[in-house]
């Protein structure tokens, strides 16, 4: 039987070649669509799932409440006796891991320079976590100073080959280390990645530590824990969330804020974590549900192209359908005949979507910011994954044409009549209106995206980011910087250098608690504190608006002074910036502290998503990790081949680390480029799918109307008229599509731009445009093909029947 039925199928597709081919480049698509979104949803939720204990693993973040303003501030790290207290006051916790991620230092192994992605962890992080260990004891090699664990990757690199367990390696340059123990790479889908840990000894005794309850203050340690089994989750939940205040409330309310504790699953850390990650990269939900109804739209389109072309042509079909039911064919066994013959066309779709796959995957990985090869998929749940749409789509596509032609009433099809046409003349009127719905609306979707990332690449910045080298000095010693910067505005072509830690795009210090002094410490200013130096302003090109900036001349300058920004001077509650020029600043942990003596424009340092905050600077040399030189463009190779030629003569064959700020400050907005690219290429696929389909509809309607046009002729019809008489069908459901697609992509549109502090209009006249352009198209494909049809024979057309 089924072997009859796959006959007949590729029977009938080499009887209808155009219907096929139709069928099989939009099926191609829909299924390309559907595997891009398999590969990416798969890999997606699979983040962090292969630790053996993962469902008692939770990271502890710090939820900072403002007292004012009830807005909560999340963070990924914790006041250092948080671990300390979970571990020994806690009985539901079993284990408590410490992870931090500064200071880095370079790996030095003969007379190699490396920079590896390092953290510092406690001996239990094995004991928790499921990363595969190849040889040595990690947990041994984590309990002493000065050893590290390393992975495979890493030991290639640093002993080319060889052994490296119990080999020697120097951390920034002259601090001997030992590689105690290898494991195996971090796997891809973990969101904790790492190539060497240090012990979290080797952290205590390069910064000095030795009571972690004297760090309240400090809220920069990363802490996962590992419950019992057959913990109460909720109950544990609220007696450790109050660590903060149970302990140190009156100093968080002094810095005008509550702080709990938020505990998140670890499978819940990559997608939909609002913490961050200083140990890998995070993914975005949003991103994943985008990709997600983008590619389930692209496969719906494909599917309604399926429905409308078997639907249209099945009067081609009413006799067969009839002589096989009068002979004794069953309702079930012409509704296999049709299933079969989707199944065969879903599956030489799915042969054109795989070669369509191996075009499209670098874009692919460019969009959603990922490194996939053709390998992934052969593996085995992409390959069941690939089966299931196989099945889906088939049963999609296949479904409602097959009831619809195995329903029909033998007698009345054998005259050539279904008494089904409204019907199937409706929906197929139905889908068409919902696909370019679905087009139309990806293209007006395009645009806003486009638009705001036009406004945000334009709009005015408050600082002049080109023709700024930026070079991380964050590993050059703070003693050296000042000569250092004396040395590079020689280099000819550079005409400013100044030194800080933070720039744009790339903020300082935030958070940092201050009052006016003598006020009431009921009354904090959360700020950004920024150390710079007296070339700052010129460098960036700020402009000052009050009192004066930093003058090397005057000693107290470096000492005691500083300088707001606009929003500072604000959120201090004075009324103009000369107001606040003589004030002093206190903190209690004496970063901003000092006398403001100027106050500089505000400027978008964090970029367009973020409202400007309130910044303060002062000049501090040994915070500073960055270089920012302000050079001529037309010398800048030479100047390139000075630093790269300084560099390695001065810091030990180190390599020299550096960026424009143009270039470095667009990173900001990578997300919305991503988001414009996905749509641009997903709204043109679905727009091209869309008009395939129109294509088959609009051939199959003027081969039907062949004798109605015929006869038009010959009462004296035009061309145009026609024309106009087979297209204005198609144009009004169009038009529709966009009627009701505008208010839809209006409405979204506007939720999206609210994510931003500053942004863009939607504007009318572009959207307009999209649908006009959207018609025309339309107009276009369906007038080509009715012109074509108007200029036949006439005598062709009467004989048709």
């Amino acid at each position: 039987m089924l072997k009859n039925y796959f006959k007949i199928a590729v029977r009938l597709l080499k009887k209808r070649k155009g219907f096929a081919i139709i069928n099989i480049i939009s099926l191609a698509l829909g299924l390309s669509g559907g595997i891009f979104m398999l590969v990416f949803a798969l890999d997606e939720f699979s983040f962090d799932k292969f630790h053996k204990n993962g469902e008692r693993i939770f990271r502890v973040n710090t939820i900072f409440i403002d007292l004012k303003t009830g807005r909560e501030g999340y963070n990924y790290t914790n006041g250092w006796p948080i671990g300390k207290i979970l571990k020994e006051e806690f009985p539901e916790v079993e284990e408590v891991v410490y992870t931090i991620d500064w200071p880095k230092l370079d790996i030095k192994v003969g007379e190699e320079n490396l920079n590896p992605r390092m953290a510092y962890v406690s001996p239990e992080f094995f004991e928790v976590f499921s990363f595969e260990q190849v040889k040595g004891l990690p947990y041994e090699a984590l309990s002493k100073p000065y050893h590290a664990v390393i992975t495979e990757d890493m030991e290639m690199r640093m002993f080319k080959g060889k052994d490296g367990l119990g080999k020697e390696f120097f951390l920034a340059d002259t601090i001997p280390a030992i590689v105690g123990a290898v494991v195996k790479n971090a796997p891809k889908n973990s969101h904790i990645q790492f190539e060497v840990l240090l012990s979290q000894a080797t952290f205590e005794k390069l910064n000095g530590l030795d009571d972690y309850m004297k760090g309240w203050s400090n809220i920069s340690m990363g802490n996962y824990v590992m419950l019992k089994e057959g913990v109460d989750l909720e109950l544990f939940k609220q007696k450790a969330e109050m660590i903060y205040m149970d302990h140190v409330g009156e100093m968080m309310r002094s810095w005008g804020s509550e702080a709990k504790l938020f505990f998140e699953p670890l499978t819940d850390v990559y997608l939909k974590s609002k913490s961050g990650n200083g140990l890998g990269s995070l993914g975005s939900l949003d991103r994943l549900n985008m990709v997600f109804g983008i590619c389930i739209f692209t496969i719906l389109l494909a599917c309604i192209n399926f429905i409308n072309l078997t639907t249209a042509r099945s009067v081609d079909r009413f006799k067969e359908i009839g002589l096989r039911k009068v002979v004794g064919s069953s309702k079930g066994s012409l509704m296999g005949q049709f299933i079969t013959e989707s199944f065969v066309l879903t599956l030489i779709g799915l042969f054109f979507s795989i070669l369509l796959i191996s075009l499209l995957l670098p874009t692919f990985n460019d969009l959603v910011n990922k490194a996939y090869t053709l390998d992934i998929l052969l593996k085995p749940n992409i390959i069941i994954a690939m089966i299931m749409l196989v099945v889906v789509i088939t049963l999609l596509s296949g479904y409602y044409p097959s009831l619809y032609l195995a329903s029909l009433q033998p007698l009345k099809v054998l005259k050539g009549k279904s008494g089904k046409e409204s019907a199937g003349m409706n929906l197929r009127k139905v889908l068409v209106v919902f696909q370019f719905f679905i087009s139309v609306s990806l293209a007006l979707g395009t645009i806003i995206v486009l638009r705001q990332l036009d406004f945000m690449q334009q709009k005015e910045l408050g600082f002049a980011k080109e023709e700024i080298l930026v070079i991380n000095a964050l590993k050059i010693p703070k003693n050296n910087i000042e000569s250092l910067k004396n040395e590079l505005i020689n280099i000819p072509g550079i005409n400013k250098v100044s030194y800080s830690n933070g720039l744009p795009g790339r903020p300082g210090w935030i958070g940092q608690i201050a009052y006016l002094e003598g006020n009431d410490k009921d009354n904090p200013v959360s700020l950004e504190y920024l150390s710079v130096d007296q070339d700052y302003l010129e460098t960036m090109d700020l402009q000052l608006v009050a009192g004066r900036f930093f003058d090397q001349e005057r000693e107290s300058d470096k000492t005691e002074s500083l300088v707001l920004n606009e929003k500072a001077v604000q959120q201090f509650g004075w009324d103009n910036p000369e107001e606040a020029i003589g004030k002093k600043i206190v903190s209690p942990s004496t970063t901003p502290q000092g006398t403001v003596i100027g106050v500089v424009k505000d400027y978008h340092q964090l970029g367009l998503q973020n409202a400007i905050h309130g910044i303060a600077m002062d000049w501090e040399p040994k915070f500073s990790g960055w270089l920012s030189l302000r050079f001529e463009p037309s010398k800048t190779e030479g100047i390139l081949n000075d630093l790269q030629h300084k560099w390695l003569n001065d810091f030990s064959g180190r390599n020299l680390d550096y960026f424009f700020l143009n270039d470095d400050f667009e990173r900001l907005y990578q997300n919305e480029l991503r988001v414009s690219k996905m749509l641009r290429l997903f709204s043109g696929l679905t727009f091209l799918i869309s008009l395939i389909g129109l294509t088959g509809l609009v051939s199959f309607l003027i081969e039907t109307k062949a004798k109605e046009m015929s006869i038009r002729k010959v009462l004296g019809a035009g061309v145009n008229q026609i024309v106009f008489a087979l297209s204005k069908e198609f144009m009004i459901l169009v038009c529709l599509a966009s009627v009701i697609a505008i208010p839809a992509v209006w409405y979204f549109g506007k939720n999206w731009l609210n994510n931003f502090a500053y942004r863009t209009e939607i504007s009318l006249s572009s959207i307009l445009g999209v649908v006009v352009i959207a018609i025309v198209i339309t107009m276009l494909l369906v007038g080509f093909q009715a012109l074509r049809a108007a200029s036949m024979n006439t005598m062709n057309g009467l004989k048709s029947e």
